[in-house]
């Protein structure tokens, strides 16, 4: 099954629809309201079709505004509109005559998916054309409700798509060629193809065909800081795809630039743009685009019985290729010590430097890096920089820890970013310059326990992943001379070799949250760090919570691998 990938911003596949409330507001509710994130209408097959585990094809977020968590959230589907057109499947939830209860307890997000995927499918002898109505309420115990009618239409054309390998070892300046095979699965002939296409940063189209639209995203668009940029394009054929056939998508010339590390695109094909699930009104209201103008964009037939028969998943319309590139970084810890009062108090400042060539990015949501800082015996923190908090891993658990702070930092860190962080520092009556460790760490390192450099696996040099600051009464740390080492993959200078993906693989899954980055505080004047090979004073970069259009970017358990 493809992962859901439900995202409103950035790489958005998310529905963009307005926000539902209705009726009083009870006296303890003022402020709160029961909202929903849901199309207007949803297309089904003709044919009746049962979900397979974890399947969905009416996505609906719910959420509240203000402040208050909603308790006893109940969503209500009323199925009573659909009499003869379709019928509703929603697992682990209770049924009453025409009415599907579902609990979803306490609402304390802005949006957040339902958990039960609930499945719409025709009914037998539902003919194409025709259409009903689902009738969905929110309520709460202290929020105002909430109600929309969604309109299911049955019949109408429907793409499958049919999954791409991914590229490994893939050398910067390469050119990747994915040629997406597709299958109408619908009921109808398709009049016409719109393709949405999301590059994310590090790759970037070579080719850019006068039927397709483009527009850029830079880095830290929509307003989350720690999200790498995209470019995203809006192609559209008329053409004529008959129901039961099978074509394959030109080739999409897709570069992949030096700074490329782990990467990937998204290719969606509609009959509409506003279909469900679409992203690019969206796209159309946040951005500017530009028509291409290069040869349009075509497809061509294909056999592939295996693509028809295959079953029904959710958001199949939708395929990925994910790019990793035969690439470096040299990630450096930095620290510096700015004694104050004769030395009894001071700042001490860590943090880090992405030197590249590579921009690393961790999808899975994990913080490329987290800073270290351990206190030995006579020193405390009295000033805790937003983004540190006083814990470290054990057995797998984040747990508190009175000397060991751990900073956090983004998923995506760019080539040439430097972050810092700033803690307030005194030192006991008749402690003589103690050490501070400062040390890189990943999470895959702090579930074994790790506490010591070389822990970064895209960077070769993992001789500038820790650093020791002497505090005391004399400033400390200092700025090593000399360039950086240079590592692979830092040149693109040979010709591009083109790559073709062949064969079939799983999408991998896209996680649906992420622990929060940090906001990390500015350097300290001019000082010097240790471990930052050519570098001069710390500069602050912009970081924050990562939110990935309404859904929260959760910091569960991840996949780990070669590119998280």
């Amino acid at each position: 099954m493809r992962a859901k990938r439900i995202r409103a911003f950035g790489l958005s596949t998310a529905v963009a629809a307005a926000a539902v409330t209705a009726a009083a507001v009870p006296a303890h509710a003022a402020g709160t309201k029961l909202t929903f994130d849901v199309a207007d209408s949803v297309q089904i097959s003709a044919k009746p079709a049962a979900p397979g585990q974890f399947d969905e094809n009416l996505h609906l977020r719910i959420g509240r505004t203000g402040t208050v968590a909603a308790k006893d959230v109940k969503v209500a589907f009323d199925t009573a509109g659909l009499a003869g057109v379709a019928q509703l499947s929603v697992p682990d939830c209770t049924t009453a005559g025409t009415v599907v209860t579902c609990d979803a307890h306490t609402i304390d997000y802005d949006s957040i998916n339902i958990t039960q995927h609930p499945w719409l499918s025709a009914v037998a002898g539902a003919k194409p054309g025709s259409s009903g109505k689902l009738h969905i309420t929110l309520t709460a115990s202290n929020a105002e409700r909430a109600e929309k009618d969604i309109r299911v239409d049955v019949g109408g054309p429907d793409f499958k798509t049919k999954d791409l390998a991914p590229q490994k070892g893939v050398k910067p300046g390469a050119v990747v060629a994915p040629a997406v095979e597709f299958a109408n699965v619908g009921d109808v002939a398709a009049t016409r193809l719109v393709v949405a296409i999301d590059a994310v940063s590090g790759l970037d189209f070579k080719k850019r065909p006068s039927n397709c639209e483009f527009a850029t995203a830079g880095e830290g668009a929509w307003n989350q800081k720690s999200w790498p940029g995209e470019t995203m394009a809006i192609c559209t054929l008329d053409v004529s795809l008959a129901p039961g056939t099978v074509h394959t998508l030109d080739p999409v010339q897709l570069g992949v630039a030096g700074s490329a590390w782990y990467t990937f695109t998204d290719i969606s094909l509609y009959a509409t743009e506003d279909a469900q699930y679409s992203s690019i009104p969206l796209w159309r209201a946040n951005h500017r685009f530009q028509r291409g103008t290069g040869a349009p964009l075509a497809v061509r037939a294909a056999e592939d019985p295996a693509l028809l028969a295959a079953p029904r998943h959710s958001y199949d319309n939708r395929v990925e290729l994910e790019v990793q590139a035969a690439n470096t970084a040299d990630f450096s810890a930095l620290g510096a010590w700015s004694p104050a009062d004769g030395g009894k108090r001071g700042t001490l400042t860590v943090g880090y430097r992405n030197a590249g060539p590579a921009s690393i990015f961790y999808r899975s949501g994990d913080d490329v890096v987290k800073v270290q800082a351990q206190f030995p015996k006579g020193v405390t923190v009295t000033k805790v920089p937003t983004g540190c908090a006083p814990k470290t891993w054990e057995n797998g658990h984040q747990v508190e820890h009175p000397d060991k702070y751990l900073c956090d930092t983004g998923m995506w860190i760019s080539s040439g970013t430097q972050r810092s962080f700033e803690f307030g520092i005194s030192l006991d009556a008749g402690t003589t310059r103690p050490t501070v460790p400062v040390t890189l760490q990943d999470e895959t390192s702090l579930y074994g326990g790790g506490a010591t450099a070389g822990n970064l696996t895209f960077d070769p040099n993992h001789a500038n992943e820790a650093v020791s600051v002497v505090l005391g009464s004399e400033p400390s740390g200092s700025v090593p001379t000399g360039a950086p080492t240079p590592t692979s993959g830092s040149t693109a200078s040979t010709p591009p070799v083109v790559v073709r993906p062949t064969g079939s693989a799983s999408a991998s899954a896209r996680p649906t949250t992420a622990s929060p980055s940090a906001s990390p505080s500015t350097g300290g004047g001019a000082l010097a760090f240790t471990g930052a090979s050519g570098l001069g004073t710390i500069a602050a970069a912009g970081a924050g919570a990562v939110l990935i259009g309404s859904a929260v970017f959760l910091g569960a358990r991840r996949r780990k691998g070669a590119h998280q």
